[in-house]
C-alpha cells in the first residue's frame, strides 16, 4: 500500500508541478509584478488562517490512524465528528473577528502598495477570507483519506482544484480586462473547496462507519484533542507561521511587493524540491504510526535511513538545479522578472534544510512524540524573529531567506538526534513524550 501511494501521489504531483509552473506566466501576464506581489502576501495571510485550527487536524489525524489500525471505528468516527464540530465552531469566531478587522483596517498599508487603494483591496481579501475559513473544515475530508493511508487520493483532491483552477484562470485572460484581483483570488480560493466537498460524498459513502454522526461528539474525546492538538498548534503557529508563512510579509515589508514576486519565482522553482520529497515522506507518518502501535521498530529505523538518503540525493539535485536556474527563469517567465544568482542561493539552502527537518518530524509526528518539537519551534522563531529584523532591513530578499534556513536547520539537528533515541528506544523524559 505504501509503495501504491507513493508512486500514484508522484503520477498526481507531476500533473501538479505542471500546473503550478503553467498558471505563473498566465497569472503574471493577467495582473502586473505588484499586484502579483499583493496576492502572495495574500496568500501568505491565508496560510496563517489554516493554523488556527489550534493543531485539531493533525490531532485527529494521529488518533484516527490508530483507531482504524486497531479496528475500532466506532471511536474513529467519535474523534472525527468531535474535531469537525469544533473546527467550525472556530471557523465562525475568526470569520467575526477578522471581517471586523478587515472592514476598518487600513489595507494599503498592510500589503505597503500605492497600486491598489484599501477599497479596491477589501472585497478580494473578505472573499479570500470566507472562502479559505469554509476550506479550515472541508479540508479534514483530506485528513481522513490520509489516516486511511490513501495519501494519492488526497493528492487527486488538492490537483484537481489546481487543474480547474488553472482552466478557470485561462479564461479569465480571455474574457475580462487584465488587473482583475478579485477574480483571481476567487478562482484560487473556491475550487479547493468545492474538490474537498465532493470528495467527501464518496469518503462517507464507502466508509460509513465513519460518518459524522451529532451523537458521536464527545467532550472527553475533544479535551484530548485539544491537549495533544495545542502541541501541533504551537508547532504550527511559530516554525511553520512566523518563519514560512511570514516570508512574503517580512519581504514585503523590507522591500516592497515587487520582491515578493522575485522570491516567489524563485520558491516555486526550488520547492518542487519539497514537493518531490513529500511525495515520499508524506505517507510515512501513519505508516510510522501503524508500525509504532505494532512494535516494529526494526522497519521504522530501516524506512527512515530510506528518507534520508533520498534527501541527501534531493539536495544534490537542488545543486544541480541551481546552475540552469536562470536559463530556466527565461524560458518561464521570460523578461517579465529577473532573480539574481544570490537569491536562488539563499532559497535552494531554505528548501533543503526544510525537506531535512520534514523528513525528521514525520517519524516524531507519527510516534506522538511532540514534545521538543514544541520546544525547539518556540526557540527558533524568537530567534529567527529578532535575526530577520535585524538583516531584513539590509539585505532584502537575501537575508530573510538566509534566515529561514538557518532556523530549519538548527530545528532539523536537534529532531534527528530525537529521531536516534526514539528509534534506538533510548528516549527518556522529554524526548520521550
Amino acid at each position: 500500500m505504501l509503495r501504491n501511494n507513493i508512486l500514484l501521489s508522484g503520477f498526481m504531483k507531476v500533473i501538479g508541478l505542471a500546473t503550478s509552473f503553467l498558471i505563473v506566466p498566465i497569472t503574471l501576464d493577467f495582473l502586473n509584478n505588484e499586484q502579483y506581489g499583493v496576492w502572495m502576501t495574500l496568500t501568505s495571510i491565508l496560510l496563517w488562517f489554516a493554523f488556527f485550527d489550534v493543531g485539531l487536524g493533525n490531532g485527529m489525524r494521529n488518533y484516527l490512524a490508530q483507531a482504524i489500525a486497531e479496528g475500532d471505528y466506532a471511536k474513529g468516527r467519535s474523534y472525527l465528528t468531535t474535531t469537525l464540530a469544533m473546527l467550525t465552531v472556530i471557523a465562525l469566531v475568526l470569520a467575526l473577528l477578522f471581517v471586523s478587522f478587515i472592514m476598518m483596517a487600513d489595507l494599503g498599508k498592510v500589503f505597503n502598495t500605492s497600486v491598489l487603494t484599501t477599497e479596491q483591496l477589501r472585497l478580494p481579501v473578505l472573499i479570500a477570507i470566507i472562502m479559505t475559513l469554509i476550506g479550515f473544515v472541508a479540508k479534514n475530508v483530506g485528513v481522513v483519506y490520509m489516516a486511511l493511508q490513501k495519501y494519492a487520493v488526497n493528492d487527486l483532491i488538492t490537483i484537481s482544484a489546481g487543474v480547474v483552477g488553472l482552466m478557470a484562470v485561462y479564461v479569465l485572460t480571455k474574457t475580462i480586462p487584465p488587473g482583475n484581483l478579485t477574480a483571481i483570488v476567487l478562482v484560487f480560493t473556491m475550487f479547493p473547496v468545492i474538490a474537498f466537498v465532493i470528495a467527501g460524498i464518496p469518503l462517507f459513502r464507502n466508509y460509513p462507519q465513519l460518518r459524522p454522526e451529532k451523537a458521536d461528539f464527545n467532550w472527553t474525546i475533544g479535551r484530548q484533542l485539544l491537549g495533544k492538538g495545542m502541541g501541533f498548534f504551537f508547532i504550527q503557529i511559530t516554525s511553520c507561521l512566523v518563519i514560512f508563512g511570514g516570508s512574503n510579509l517580512f519581504i514585503t515589508q523590507f522591500s516592497g511587493p515587487e520582491a515578493v514576486t522575485t522570491y516567489n519565482i524563485a520558491y516555486k522553482y526550488f520547492n518542487q524540491l519539497a514537493v518531490a520529497y513529500t511525495i515520499i515522506v508524506s505517507p510515512m507518518w501513519n505508516a510510522y504510526t501503524e508500525a509504532y502501535v505494532k512494535g516494529e521498530y526494526g522497519w521504522i529505523k530501516s524506512n527512515f535511513r530510506r528518507s534520508m538518503g533520498i534527501w541527501a540525493l534531493m539536495a544534490v539535485g537542488g545543486i544541480l538545479m541551481l546552475f540552469v536556474a536562470d536559463m530556466f527563469f527565461h524560458f518561464w517567465v521570460g523578461d517579465a522578472v529577473t532573480v539574481p544568482f544570490s537569491v536562488s542561493v539563499s532559497v535552494l539552502c531554505y528548501i533543503t534544510f526544510f525537506n531535512l527537518n520534514n523528513c525528521v518530524t514525520m517519524l516524531i509526528n507519527g510516534l506522538n512524540k511532540i514534545s521538543v518539537q514544541i520546544v525547539t519551534s518556540v526557540v527558533a522563531t524568537i530567534v529567527f524573529f529578532v535575526a530577520v529584523m535585524i538583516l531584513g532591513p539590509r539585505l532584502g530578499v537575501e537575508g530573510v531567506v538566509a534566515c529561514m534556513a538557518a532556523s530549519y536547520a538548527a530545528m532539523a539537528a536537534v529532531h534527528l538526534y530525537q529521531c536516534y533515541l526514539l528509534i534506538n528506544q533510548k528516549a527518556s523524559g522529554i524526548w520521550n513524550s
